[in-house]
């Protein structure tokens, strides 16, 4: 995977206890764990290989990869995030899986994630350098669950960075050239991110100033980058109002109410949302 392609998505990110004798069987998992032991010890079976799991330690679970946890002989508490290194159009419906290979459905084994760290050793232990940043960052996004989804993914990015280069420092390509950071910003678009953020959010996100964006998307497409978020909000509206009523879509998408909403879209089709 190319360096410039990485766009985290965030399925879940929760405290959670195991109480002591639970066990999780034998499964697969579609995306990416982070998890972090805050308290107690396990058991887990990685990959057919057994790994002592104590307090303080942070895991990585891959896609594809079998996982079970055992001999949970105290309340285990395992914070987690499970997550996409990629945004994609599915991302949003991929489900958790709690399941094994042998039980998938034939159509779920497309579900499974590319593992951009194959070359590397399936040993789940993760280090940082700085694990006390890592677990500020860690803890941010476990309980940030009142940020938008533009603000939590900020401290996902930091951390997500610290974990590739303290650990898989090889994995990625680096690539070069500004059409990289064009494409980035269509397929975060495309993919239904950023409906409502303005220039200066796209900025902080991207960490390039909003008018070299705005230029180089221009430059690239044809159109402004304002100007084709709205095109792809306004068609994503299209598709929403199909199930959902008009005040619930203008919430959605950020809108500042139903009024700003209902003129944005009559100003885009010719006629008003109510109408579809």
């Amino acid at each position: 995977m190319e360096l410039q392609r990485i766009n985290p998505y965030i399925r879940r990110a929760i405290p959670s206890v195991l109480a002591a004798g639970t066990t999780i069987r034998r499964r697969i998992i579609f995306d990416y764990e982070l998890l972090y032991v805050e308290s107690g010890a396990f058991q887990l079976v990685c990959d057919g290989v057994a790994h002592p799991c104590c307090a303080g330690q942070f895991l990585l679970l891959r896609p594809g990869v079998p996982h079970s946890f055992e001999e949970i002989d105290a309340p285990l508490s395992q914070p987690h995030v499970h997550f996409d290194l990629a945004f994609s159009s599915r991302s949003a419906r991929t489900p958790i899986c709690f399941r094994d290979r042998d039980e998938l459905r034939e159509e779920e084994f497309a579900l499974i994630q590319e593992d951009a760290f194959a070359a590397y050793p399936t040993v789940p232990y993760i280090t940082f350098r700085n694990s006390e940043q890592a677990k500020a960052l860690f803890y941010e996004i476990i309980h940030g669950g009142s940020l938008t989804p533009l603000a939590r993914k900020a401290p996902f990015l930091l951390l997500l960075n610290m974990l590739i280069a303290d650990n898989f420092p090889e994995a990625f390509v680096e690539t070069a050239g500004e059409l990289a950071i064009a494409v980035q910003l269509k397929e975060f678009l495309d993919a239904g991110q950023g409906h409502a953020a303005s220039l200066d959010e796209l900025e902080q996100y991207f960490n390039y100033s909003k008018y070299h964006l705005e230029r180089e998307f221009t430059k690239a497409f044809g159109t402004s980058l304002i100007a084709y978020r709205n095109r792809v909000r306004m068609e994503h509206a299209a598709c929403l109002l199909k199930e959902k009523a008009v005040t619930a879509v203008a919430e959605e998408l950020g809108f500042s109410s139903v009024y700003v909403f209902s003129r944005a879209f009559k100003r885009h089709f010719g006629y008003p949302p109510s109408a579809v």
